[in-house]
């Protein structure tokens, strides 16, 4: 297919930083730039599979990059548009092209031709007759490997039987994004009488009238919905629990089937290429590198998690009998009584939080915090229209003036959004290619209420971490560039930003902010006992043979029981952060067998917070030094060399257990 010259996506972008032109873009110029970009890359990479010149970097690894180039700008800002602001439209047209994307990923992966010509390339380097720079060496040899990972080596029948399985693998995973989008909105708690509201402010009673004498309570991507720690009214906390974590477990949003057909042709895609499980698939191109890795320090989190858990609710159960006499403690009830104690113990009142964490002086003290860290600045850009109307677009600039990139946040909830927070690129920096970065983050605020829990400070101070990854690469190849990383690398960066909301009057005075951090470590065995039960539930569907996975919807909750319990993470009142029906990271958004990365990249997380505070703290010397070494390499070395070059050794655990309070 051939692409109109009236297209945007037809070149780069003459906007300033080559933003897309969103203003001008619909369904029908993404479909046209998609398929467009397929077709071009192919023919690209034919050429490239077929030249005979003598390997160089420029004739291989060049235009290996090059040869996506449309492709990459069309998905780029199509994914973004339809993460954040979808319609029937471009809904229709990631549904057709997903299946067709896949089928074009395997024609590149398992073309033997195109395979020789970077072994051509590694040959004359190993010879002297090239010389690759350690960014040139790093892309060949992961290029190499994901060749092999993708089955270049497989025979024909294999290739044929892979292909299909990929083919299917994603038009199940786009089913399930559509499912799971539509069950979170139908799972929605109305409310006829608004003293069951009891608990919530003005503001936020206000924020979920639905306008015609009822009140709507959306639900959240995770199983635990924070209004429940605020809800006196006992039964509408456990109406509002169950609507959470039993949403795709039936019905016209069932997503169970989808669920078991995805884990099973995984399984079978992962035999095919000579892997035991698919899990061992996925985790060989990361940090941890084997199942045993990881199994080893989750078991051992989870075990201590459950133990502090189960003491936990001994004491919350207590106080719990004194509120409601008579009463069996659940799990709707933790998180609420939770609160009460905390402040009990430790004296924090929401109330007294709440002036200081409006949204835009949360933001405000995340550009902050980047300024006092990396010197740079943000210039409201009025004039540029991000990948959603209500995204304000900032011009990022260096200490020295000079710019860095743009940055689009979208704050604003909408039923066409995808659920939770989340960054994404919309150009990726590369040297090699001239282009500076253009990132986003998303999140799901209510314009009717501008309040922000102090966990959604952390995950704006989190998601922006990302952001500052992808702004400060500098590296020749976009396909390395930013957050293009491993899975259990990527969260890390992220989580360290998330450490400078705690600097005092930041966000909270000094006073408010010693209290939270003498609460740090209460419930932490809920919070991590939830965590790493749906870390581990992802382990055992991905590391289970295929014998023993469900082949029907109506075996999939008896699977998600035993596994929990074969782990020893399984608790009547702590449901994992997802159960498997509405587990969006796993099913629909690339991390399969990897949602142990967050954990994987907490404990570097910990451990570079601990070297921080041992060498100064939040100094421009010590941002400017964690900018150079770790944030700008992006994805362009080995993850764990970008890490020593940082911290001089191998990441510890010790600085995540204290964090938690937890004992191995």
């Amino acid at each position: 297919m051939t692409i109109s010259a009236a297209n945007p996506l037809a070149e780069r972008s003459h906007l300033p930083f080559q933003l897309p032109d969103f203003a001008a873009l619909t369904a029908v110029e993404y479909r046209e730039a998609l398929f467009a970009g397929m077709d071009q890359q192919r023919e690209a990479l034919a050429a490239l599979a077929a030249d005979d010149r003598p390997a160089t970097v420029e004739n291989v690894l060049h235009a290996w990059e090059a040869s996506g180039a449309l492709l990459e700008r069309t998905l780029l800002a199509f994914s973004a548009v339809w993460m954040a602001n979808s319609t029937p439209e471009l809904d229709a047209l990631h549904e057709e092209s997903s299946p067709k994307l896949a089928q074009h990923s395997d024609a590149i992966w398992l073309d033997r031709a195109l395979y020789e010509r970077f072994l051509a390339l590694q040959a004359r380097a190993e010879t002297g007759e090239v010389t690759l720079d350690a960014e040139d060496a790093y892309l060949l040899s992961e290029t190499l490997a994901s060749f092999t990972r993708a089955g270049v080596a497989l025979d024909e029948a294999d290739q044929a039987q892979l292909r299909a399985l990929n083919t299917e693998l994603a038009e199940l995973g786009t089913q399930f994004q559509r499912v799971n989008r539509e069950a979170r909105v139908a799972g929605a708690v109305v409310v006829t009488d608004v003293a069951e509201l009891d608990g919530l402010s003005e503001e936020e009673i206000a924020a979920i009238d639905a306008g015609d004498g009822t009140w709507r309570i959306e639900l959240v991507n995770t199983s635990q919905q924070p209004l429940m720690a605020k809800l006196h009214h006992r039964g509408l906390r456990q109406r509002l629990y169950e609507a959470s974590i039993t949403r795709g477990l039936g019905g016209e949003h069932d997503a169970r089937g989808i669920i078991a057909a995805i884990a099973r042709a995984r399984s079978q895609k992962a035999t095919l290429l000579g892997y035991e499980n698919f899990a061992a698939l996925r985790i060989s191109s990361g940090c941890a590198k084997t199942t045993d890795a990881v199994n080893a320090l989750m078991g051992r989190l989870g075990r201590a998690a459950r133990a502090q858990a189960d003491a936990d609710a001994t004491t919350l159960a207590a106080r719990f009998a004194t509120l409601e006499p008579g009463a069996e403690f659940a799990p709707w009830d933790w998180e609420y009584v939770a609160e009460v104690v905390r402040a009990e113990q430790f004296g924090i009142d929401e109330a007294e939080l709440a002036p200081y964490l409006d949204v835009h002086r949360v933001l405000e003290a995340v550009y902050v915090a980047a300024h006092d860290l990396y010197g740079i600045t943000f210039e409201p850009r009025p004039d540029l229209v991000g990948h959603t109307p209500d995204a304000d677009v900032y011009e990022v600039r260096d200490a020295d003036g000079s710019p860095i990139g743009l940055f689009c946040m979208d704050f604003w909830a909408r039923p066409t959004k995808q659920g939770g927070a989340w960054m994404t690129s919309l150009v990726n920096e590369t040297t090699v290619f001239k282009s500076l970065p253009v990132v986003t983050n998303n999140c799901n605020y209510t314009p009717a209420t501008t309040t922000i829990t102090w966990d959604g400070v952390h995950t704006m101070f989190h998601e922006f971490g990302h952001a500052l990854h992808g702004l400060f690469a500098t590296t020749k190849y976009p396909s390395l560039s930013g957050t293009l990383t491993p899975r259990d690398f990527v969260e890390f960066p992220s989580q360290v930003n998330e450490f400078w909301a705690m600097v005092p009057d930041r966000v909270l005075p000094a006073n408010l902010l010693a209290k939270l951090e003498a609460a740090s470590s209460f419930n932490q065995g809920f919070g991590t006992l939830e965590i790493m039960a749906a870390t581990l539930l992802d382990q055992a569907w991905h590391q289970t043979p295929l014998a023993e996975l469900p082949t029907s919807a109506e075996e999939v909750e008896a699977f998600e029981q035993r596994a929990l319990a074969a782990w020893g993470v399984d608790s009547a009142l702590v449901p994992p952060r997802y159960r498997s029906a509405y587990f969006n990271h796993i099913w629909g958004s690339g991390y399969a067998a990897g949602d142990y990365g967050y954990t994987w990249a907490q404990v570097m997380d910990a451990d570079a917070v601990a070297w921080f505070t041992e060498n100064g703290g939040g100094t421009r010397e010590n941002g400017d030094y964690f900018r150079r070494t770790l944030l700008a390499p992006g994805g362009s070395v080995d993850p764990l060399e970008t890490y020593r070059a940082f911290r001089g050794r191998d990441p510890e655990l010790g600085p995540l257990l204290e964090r938690l309070g937890l004992h191995l």
